[in-house]
C-alpha cells in the first residue's frame, strides 16, 4: 500500500485539499464517474461525522493498493469518545445529534468493502487510543475474483519520506499466498536501496528457507536487511514461515497469541541457518507480521473486537496506533477468506 494523503478534517483548506487529491487520484486510477461519485459521498461522511462526534480531532487518508487486487482506500481515524454499539450505529435512521443518521449505513454500502471500529473511551483498558476508524475500499472493477485470502497491509516510512526501507511483496495464486517482508537497515535513502527490486524473488515453488538462502546471497556487499519468506496454504490450513533478524510474527486462533520468532543476525552477512516453523492455521485464524517500526506491547485486550475484522483494517488500526514514528513501519494481515471455508 502507498500512503497518498493524510488530512485533518478540521478547516476549510485542508478538506479542499483532501477532495481535490480524491479526484485527481480516482481519475489517474481509471475509475468510472458512478464509483468516484461514491468516493466522494463517503469521503464527505466521514469528515462530516469527524467535526460532529470528534470536534474534528481526526484525519483522512488516501492510500493507493495493489494487493489483492487495485484498489483506493479511504481509512478515517479520530480521537473522539467512541461508539458505543457500532451495530446501531450504522443503521439507518439512528441519530445523537438530531440528523438523518445516514452516514455510517450510506459508508457501508456505497463502498466495495469497508468496516467500522471504535473504543469508546470507558473501554480503552491499556489501549493509548479511544475513538473511531471507518474504513471504506473501492476496487476498480467489479470482477468477483475469489481469492484463499483476505490480506491487508500498512507500510510508511519514518516521517512520510519518500524511501521506505521496509518492504511487503504479495504472491496470490488459486490456493496460496505467499509473501516476502522486509526491513532495510535503519530509514532513509540508503535501507530503501537495499529492499528495492527484491520482490521478483518470490515464486510458486522454492521452499520459504530456499528463498531466504537466495536472498541472504542477494544482500551480500550491502548493509544487509532483516526479514521473513511467508507461505499459507487454504487447502491443507497450514501455514510455513522462515525468518531472519528483528522481526516478529502473531498467530492469533483460539483466543490466544502466539509470537513466532526468528534466527538473530542481517541478511547478507552473518547469521544462524534460519529455520522454518510450520503450524497449522484454521479457518478463524490470523496471522499478521511486522517490522520493528511496530510496538510489541500488543495484547488481544488492547483492541477487544478488533481482531475478527477484516485484516486491511486490522492492518490500517495496528499501524496508526502502535507503530514507530521514529522509524518506517509496516504490517502485514492475512486470514482465510471467508468464501474459502467449509
Amino acid at each position: 500500500m502507498k500512503l497518498l494523503i493524510e488530512q485533518g478534517a478540521k478547516g476549510d483548506s485542508g478538506v479542499v485539499l483532501l477532495r481535490s487529491k480524491l479526484r485527481a487520484v480516482s481519475r489517474r486510477m481509471g475509475f468510472n464517474d458512478l464509483k468516484r461519485e461514491h468516493m466522494e459521498l463517503v469521503c464527505n461522511e466521514m469528515v462530516t461525522n469527524q467535526n460532529k462526534f470528534a470536534e474534528g480531532n481526526g484525519l483522512v487518508q488516501i492510500w493507493e493498493t495493489a494487493y489483492p487486487r487495485p484498489a483506493l482506500d479511504l481509512f478515517a481515524f479520530d480521537y473522539g469518545k467512541g461508539i458505543l454499539n457500532i451495530m446501531v450505529a450504522v443503521q439507518d435512521g439512528f441519530t445523537t445529534a438530531g440528523t438523518m443518521g445516514k452516514g455510517l449505513g450510506a459508508i457501508r454500502r456505497l463502498s466495495s468493502e469497508s468496516e467500522i471500529y471504535s473504543l469508546p473511551m470507558e473501554n480503552i483498558g491499556d489501549c493509548p487510543w479511544h475513538g473511531t476508524a471507518v474504513w471504506s475500499r473501492f476496487y476498480q472493477d467489479n470482477n468477483d475474483d475469489t481469492l484463499p485470502h483476505q490480506i491487508g497491509g500498512y507500510t510508511r516510512a519514518y516521517q512520510d519520506s519518500a524511501f521506505n526501507g521496509d518492504l511487503i511483496q504479495v504472491r496470490c495464486s488459486p490456493n496460496k499466498t505467499r509473501w516476502l517482508h522486509m526491513d532495510g537497515l535503519g530509514h532513509g535513502r540508503e535501507a530503501a536501496e537495499v529492499v528495492e527490486g527484491i520482490g521478483y524473488f518470490l515464486d510458486d515453488e522454492t521452499p520459504v528457507d530456499g528463498l531466504m538462502e537466495r536472498l541472504s546471497r542477494r544482500l551480500e556487499g550491502t548493509r544487509g536487511a532483516v526479514g521473513m519468506v511467508c507461505e499459507i496454504d487454504a487447502v491443507t490450513q497450514t501455514f510455513r514461515i522462515c525468518g531472519v533478524g528483528d522481526m516478529v510474527a502473531y498467530l492469533i486462533a483460539s483466543g490466544d497469541k502466539k509470537a513466532i520468532l526468528f534466527s538473530p543476525g542481517v541478511l547478507g552477512h552473518a547469521h544462524r541457518t534460519p529455520e522454518t516453523t510450520t503450524l497449522s492455521f484454521p479457518p478463524q485464524a490470523l496471522l499478521f507480521t511486522a517490522s520493528d517500526g511496530l510496538r510489541r506491547s500488543i495484547t488481544l485486550r488492547t483492541f477487544p473486537e478488533l481482531w475478527r475484522l477484516h485484516p486491511q483494517m486490522i492492518a490500517l488500526v495496528l499501524g496508526q496506533v502502535m507503530g514507530r514514528h521514529n522509524d518506517d513501519r509496516s504490517v502485514f494481515t492475512i486470514r482465510l477468506n471467508p468464501s474459502m471455508r467449509k
